[in-house]
């Protein structure tokens, strides 16, 4: 294992070093994050989430509308922006699966946003409505960039694409043509690659190194793992780094971008979505809504203030024993309770 261990540390001083600048909350924070993952995951043994859309006729002109309709709900004055999105050519919808996924593209000048593309692979149903008040959400507050917009942008996109799917089924939207769960399969599927990594990581942050003693440490102070599985986990993901290595051509253009490239493929991708989905789906049940949308509009400004402080100001507390229970509580409600009366309207 020894080769193993040492390329692994190659490649997580590299990881860590990136994520030191850029996402310094996951390192500090390992350990909790591990463990509310793990629960998660358990938590999700229970349910199904079989949720079958289906496609209707829904024109590009309806998609645009109806998305306008719900992002003025939002805030008026992001009316402006998004009625400019097709005569800046900044708003393309995919037909044919063009691109690997919807999102918001930036394009930057000498470390400034000066043109971003919002890209929508259609679905042919509401979901195409839903994705695009995600992607715009990532627009508006992706005009600028900073640290926390980095934490926060997919809560703040998640958390508005909950909005949407709740002013749909107001409206009277059949359920059938909205896909309410996805975001909960989503997120279960990047919990499901970080558990496959996590315990390796949380060994090289708290330890340092990996070495034949590191399983010894980590049975100590934080879960009786047994050789076997550690030692496969840690050839997975050297084999799963080697592979995303050789495929990321920004790596063979410039080496230095390796913990950048490799963070963004792993750890980065995924923690920033089981982060994002978990504080937008506590947010759903106990924040208050204008709290979030002023969030949005001043997530760039904060740059003085941690994670702890800026959850606290819409009524999250990561320090709260009860955090995970009110997270799943609410979790459990979000999946439970979509069978809402549709003769609500707004």
């Amino acid at each position: 294992m020894k080769e193993i261990y040492d390329k692994l540390n190659y490649y997580l001083n590299d990881i860590c070093n990136y994520l030191e600048k850029e996402h310094p909350f996951l390192l500090e924070n390992i350990d909790k994050i591990c463990r509310i993952n793990d629960e998660f995951l358990r938590f999700l043994g229970s349910y199904s989430l079989e949720n079958k859309t289906i496609q209707n006729n829904l024109t590009y002109e309806e998609v645009y509308y109806l998305a306008r309709e719900i992002i003025e709900n939002i805030d008026k004055n992001y009316l402006e922006s998004f009625d400019n999105l097709i005569q800046s050519g900044e708003l393309d919808f995919s037909y044919e699966n063009d691109y690997n996924d919807s999102e918001c593209v930036s394009m930057y000048e000498n470390g400034k946003v000066v043109k971003q593309i919002i890209n929508i692979n259609r679905e042919f149903n509401y979901n195409d409505v839903i994705l695009l008040v995600h992607e715009f959400i990532h627009y508006i507050n992706g005009k600028k960039q900073s640290i926390n917009r980095n934490y926060f942008g997919e809560f703040l996109s998640i958390y508005f694409e909950f909005y949407a799917i709740d002013y749909l089924l107001k409206k009277g939207i059949s359920k059938e043509e909205i896909d309410y769960l996805y975001r909960i399969k989503n997120v279960k599927g990047h919990s499901i690659i970080f558990y496959q990594y996590e315990i390796i990581l949380l060994a090289y942050i708290k330890f340092g190194n990996l070495d034949d003693n590191t399983l010894t440490l980590l049975q100590e102070y934080f879960l009786n793992i047994k050789k076997e599985v550690f030692e496969t986990e840690c050839i997975t993901l050297y084999k799963n780094l080697c592979i995303a290595e050789e495929k990321e051509d920004i790596i063979k253009e410039n080496p230095n971008e390796l913990g950048c490239a490799l963070a963004k493929e792993f750890m980065a991708y995924n923690y920033k979505y089981i982060l994002g989905t978990f504080l937008a789906v506590y947010a759903h049940k106990y924040s208050d809504f204008n709290d979030i949308v002023n969030l949005n509009n001043h997530i760039n400004e904060f740059n003085d203030k941690t994670v702890y402080d800026i959850c606290s100001g819409i009524g999250i507390d990561l320090n709260d024993e009860d955090f995970s229970k009110k997270l799943f509580n609410s979790m459990d409600e979000y999946i439970n309770t979509k069978q809402i009366d549709h003769n609500k309207r707004i």
